[in-house]
């Protein structure tokens, strides 16, 4: 993985734009195809299914239909006076049982199959019948031997049943009471695959139907289905709305549940149809996001490819900015800075170079100028001599202080030193001031011999020495004054101190004692020189009071790599 990220990270920038381009490009393409996709199928389903419904509802209403007219046909016959009179009638003769059934039975039971083809017969099954009249009279008893007779409830409404057998029959069925006990019964036997013609009718190439009564006996089953597709068990309606999309309906009067059932895979051709369909065009959107964003990437970077084209021209000593944009977009902006920069760049270079000859220059200088300190030595020596020969130890250790002072602020040469040698150079320095003011204040040191061999730059306790004599003792008025020099290491830091207690200052003078320049170093010049040196945390500290003194420290990094001036 981490090969594969370097590798991403090692591509031209017109590459890597490219790749983003297209990843953007593509995954609001996917999505947005994904999701209509899936909205697709789901509406291609609800559609088939509603379509199911529909055919199915169509079917069902028209059996219902049936029904309704069997049921209104059977209560009519139910309330009939003739029919009543049939069931009540005690005959004398049989000739006048037949001449009752002739005249008034036959032509009531067998008019409605003249216009219900269906209707294969009417039976009135009654106790007062000895004889069976064909098919349109019978004793109860030879209801009550039919298999059929036992599923017969109860209840004194229309019942519906179906007698299996070679030849299905569907069989409507009312009872007549008295007294609790069935006088009569009406059956209404009627052919089931006319019935049912409408709803076996709709099972056309891979559909199946299935209609259960209201114990979830099976009333009808059938199914026209390819090898792949034909169900394990037909009549399990459970089974059924698991593996197939299955719409049921149900007729309240006869409590029969018709199920119309269709395999998933040929509700969803037609949804694959489309989505097959769609694909030639995603391709095709694919290959526009692949040709527009390298297009689109390669004029967007072509800029920066010549900015990156110059740069190694220039890395090869070619200072010439060849590459040009009056764009005002971030790369106009780069290019232009580019420009400049390297204007900059030139212009600093032919300093360098000027510099360099001033450099040469001063440098013969500053060998001629050796010379100089040693006559000075050599003169300062002689005067000591002098005096110490005229017995003056005054001037002797003036002398002395004066000697030891220049060779400690010349260094050899050297910005840099040890604190040591810098308070060894302030030793020398106070010494003559002592002589200059009659001793007119003390000097008080305060030193830490484990933080004398840290390295310091030079001159930077003098300066501030001179600005406490000259602006804090010379113009107090206190009889006792002093001057404290203290050096001491607190954690990372080395603290150099300069302490008086003098006029002392305001806050205001205190915040702008290192901002004032001097003909001198001045204290200024010292802050400058720390701050260079070591950065923008390092710097002096002025803590003062009118009136009572001022305290200047310099805070300077011991942890940190020295850093001289070139």
């Amino acid at each position: 993985m981490k090969k594969w990220i370097q590798k991403y990270k090692d591509l031209k920038y017109r590459y890597k734009l490219t790749i983003m381009m297209i990843l953007c490009s593509l995954i609001p393409v996917c999505v947005i195809s994904g999701y209509t996709q899936i909205r697709t199928v789901q509406i291609m389903r609800e559609k088939e299914q509603i379509g199911l419904e529909q055919v199915l509802e169509q079917s069902v209403n028209s059996i219902d239909n049936r029904i309704q007219i069997y049921t209104n046909l059977i209560n009519y016959l139910t309330y009939s006076s003739d029919l009543r009179e049939i069931m009540e009638k005690e005959c004398s003769s049989d000739y006048e049982a037949y001449l009752a059934y002739t005249e008034i039975a036959d032509p009531m039971f067998t008019m409605p199959q003249l216009y219900h083809e269906e209707i294969r017969s009417i039976t009135l099954y009654a106790e007062n019948i000895q004889v069976e009249h064909g098919n349109t009279l019978a004793p109860l008893s030879v209801a009550q031997n039919q298999t059929w007779y036992s599923k017969i409830n109860e209840k004194g409404t229309v019942q519906w049943l179906v007698k299996q057998g070679n030849k299905k029959e569907i069989l409507a069925v009312r009872k007549f009471y008295r007294q609790d006990s069935i006088q009569a019964m009406l059956v209404l036997t009627l052919d089931y695959n006319r019935v049912l013609e409408t709803f076996a009718d709709l099972l056309t190439e891979n559909r199946g139907g299935l209609i259960l009564d209201e114990q979830g006996n099976v009333v009808y089953s059938g199914y026209r289905m390819d090898a792949p597709y034909k169900p394990d068990k037909e009549t399990s309606l459970n089974y059924l709305k698991e593996h197939y999309v299955c719409i049921e309906k149900k007729i309240e009067d006869t409590k029969w549940n018709f199920c119309l059932y269709q395999p998933k895979e040929e509700l969803e051709k037609s949804v694959w149809t489309l989505l097959l369909g769609n694909i030639p065009v995603l391709l095709l959107c694919l290959l526009l996001i692949l040709l527009l964003g390298y297009f689109f990437s390669r004029k967007m970077v072509e800029r920066l490819e010549q900015l990156t084209e110059n740069m190694n021209q220039i890395n090869l000593g070619l200072r010439k900015v060849t590459v040009v944009s009056q764009s005002k977009d971030e790369i106009g902006v780069l290019v232009r800075t580019f420009t400049r920069m390297m204007d900059e760049i030139n212009k600093l270079i032919s300093q360098v170079y000027e510099a360099k000859i001033k450099l040469q220059k001063t440098e013969m200088k500053a060998l001629q100028a050796q010379i100089n300190p040693h006559f000075l030595y050599n003169s300062l020596s002689i005067i000591n001599w002098k005096a110490l020969e005229a017995d003056n130890e005054e001037i002797s250790r003036i002398t002395l202080a004066l000697s030891t002072y220049y060779r400690t602020s010349l260094n050899k040469g050297e910005t840099m030193t040890i604190a040591a040698n810098e308070i060894r150079n302030i030793d020398a320095y106070l010494q003559i001031q002592l002589i200059m003011h009659d001793n007119s204040f003390q000097v008080i040191k305060e030193i830490q011999e484990d933080a004398l061999s840290y390295s310091v730059p030079k001159l930077i306790l003098q300066p501030l020495v001179e600005n406490a004599i000259e602006h804090g003792l010379d113009v107090s008025e206190k009889e006792e004054k002093w001057l404290k020099i203290s050096v001491c290491k607190e954690k990372d830091a080395l603290i150099m101190a300069v302490e008086d207690n003098g006029m002392g200052m305001s806050e205001e003078q205190a915040k702008s004692i290192i901002t004032y320049r001097s003909k001198g170093y001045g204290v200024r010049n010292v802050n400058d020189r720390i701050t260079l040196l070591y950065g923008e945390e390092y710097h002096l500290r002025v803590k003062s009071r009118q009136g009572e003194g001022c305290r200047i420290e310099i805070v300077i990094p011991v942890n940190k790599e020295e850093k001289r001036y070139e």
